[in-house]
């Protein structure tokens, strides 16, 4: 099947331009204006609509079980709201699970994905035991494709936590292996403080101070040196403070270093812990104050943040609810795969922006540059049709029973049709055919 996309405004890695795109077998054939016939081939006008890259959420988790509660997302519910939001590849995690060897975890992970996903995916490791045969299966997965690890400077009761001599350790020996690391920055020292001198643990504030801005910093910090020391790639996931967005500036200048931060972190502030429902809100790191959330925004409009990414942690309104007077058991996760598009669009109001951080940037952070994320010759055909002057729609961060994390917010920015490598997997906000989940490992 060949198509040619014709007239739309096609954005490129160097900007944007008004031209005409083919795809053939799956991938990007020319791009260029094409003004002869093409035998064989469905011929589309687009004119007055936008050619974005299928966008990246690189940072989600679906179908796994997250402090004894189930995630409410499915690969299926998850990858069908990313597919009609012109999102077309998502990253999670396999984690090490307790009692488990890492080919056990990795073996189910893999399994819980095949066949039931609607974009292609990827997958970050948390290994937890770094042992000789560890390593020698951590080599094997590199050469099957795997690219990517996360680790944690925290979530000790969880079996998470690594001291940051292990992780110097462990970067080290990832560098050598030419993989990059994720990284949730929380000192766990600062924290455990912080948690003795809460009181009240029925006040969903009280989650807020029991995570304070001053746990990120430091361990961004922590983390920085030993990239520093160790010249190992690192991102670091949702950033929620400035002050740590502007650590991470000072070093990106001299070290393989990217990060993230999330929509929550630039349109939610802590007030929404004070209000009746303040458990709903819950996620770690915590919301943070509206100084800071301004700030946030300031530094995104400067480009601090290299790529915008969900950090999707959807748990159904009953487990939301289940423990509510106790924040320490209230499950820590919002939805937000639906809403990552439109509100990277409210922020920048520039669709080349948009197409940097969800698309350019988010494909060279996980490795998948210049498969993904790019419109160019030889790239998968993973297109985005976006209209920026839609009919006026809520917001919808997930399809499952979820509370939504943005109330009242709307968007009329449309998707009108999404194509995963030459096939099109959702159109005018539907999957083309719920019936084929067309995404595959990549």
């Amino acid at each position: 099947m060949k198509t040619l996309i014709k007239n739309g405004a096609v954005y490129l890695e160097d900007g944007s331009q008004i031209t005409d795109v083919l795809v053939v077998g799956g991938q990007i054939a020319e791009v260029g204006k094409m003004d002869y016939a093409i035998d064989d081939c469905e011929v589309l006008d687009v004119s007055g609509l936008h050619v974005l890259p299928g966008l990246i959420d690189i940072h989600t988790h679906l179908d796994d079980t997250i402090g004894g509660c189930q995630l409410a997302d499915t690969w299926a519910s998850g990858s069908e709201i990313a597919a009609i939001n012109g999102i077309t590849t998502l990253c999670t995690f396999i984690t090490q699970q307790q009692g488990r060897s890492l080919q056990e975890s990795v073996e189910k992970g893999l399994e819980k994905a095949a066949g039931k996903a609607y974009c292609d995916h990827a997958f970050h490791l948390t290994p937890v035991s770094f042992g000789k045969s560890d390593w020698a299966y951590i080599e094997k997965l590199l050469a099957d494709g795997f690219r990517t690890f996360k680790f944690y400077t925290t979530y000790r009761e969880a079996g998470l936590f690594l001291e940051y001599a292990e992780l110097k350790k462990a970067m080290s020996r990832i560098r050598e292996m030419g993989a990059k690391v994720l990284i949730h920055c929380e000192d766990d020292a600062i924290l455990t403080g912080a948690k003795l001198k809460v009181t009240d643990s029925a006040k969903p504030f009280s989650h807020a101070l029991s995570r304070p801005p001053e746990a990120e910093i430091e361990g961004i910090k922590r983390i920085l040196e030993i990239a520093e020391k160790t010249k190992c790639p690192c991102h670091i996931v949702h950033v929620s403070t400035a002050e740590g967005a502007r650590l991470i500036a000072q070093y990106r200048q001299d070290l393989p270093v990217t990060c993230e931060t999330g929509p929550q972190y630039l349109f939610l502030n802590d007030d929404k812990l004070k209000e009746p429902e303040g458990h709903r809100y819950i996620c770690s790191p915590p919301l943070r104050a509206e100084s800071n959330r301004m700030e946030m925004q300031a530094l995104a409009l400067k480009g601090a943040f290299d790529l915008y990414a969900t950090d999707h942690c959807a748990f159904s309104k009953a487990d939301k609810d289940r423990n509510r007077s106790d924040f320490t058991k209230v499950p820590n996760g919002l939805a937000g795969i639906g809403v990552l598009v439109p509100l990277v669009h409210e922020l920048h109001r520039d669709l080349r922006a948009l197409s940097r951080h969800l698309a350019l940037n988010p494909a060279k952070a996980v490795g998948l540059y210049p498969q993904k994320g790019v419109i160019r010759k030889g790239a998968d055909a993973d297109l985005a049709i976006l209209h920026l002057q839609g009919d006026e729609r809520p917001v919808r961060s997930s399809l499952s029973d979820v509370y939504e994390s943005y109330p009242g917010k709307t968007t009329g920015l449309s998707v009108k049709r999404v194509w995963l490598r030459g096939e099109t997997v959702a159109e005018n906000g539907r999957l083309k055919d719920p019936a084929k989940p067309m995404g595959k490992r990549i």
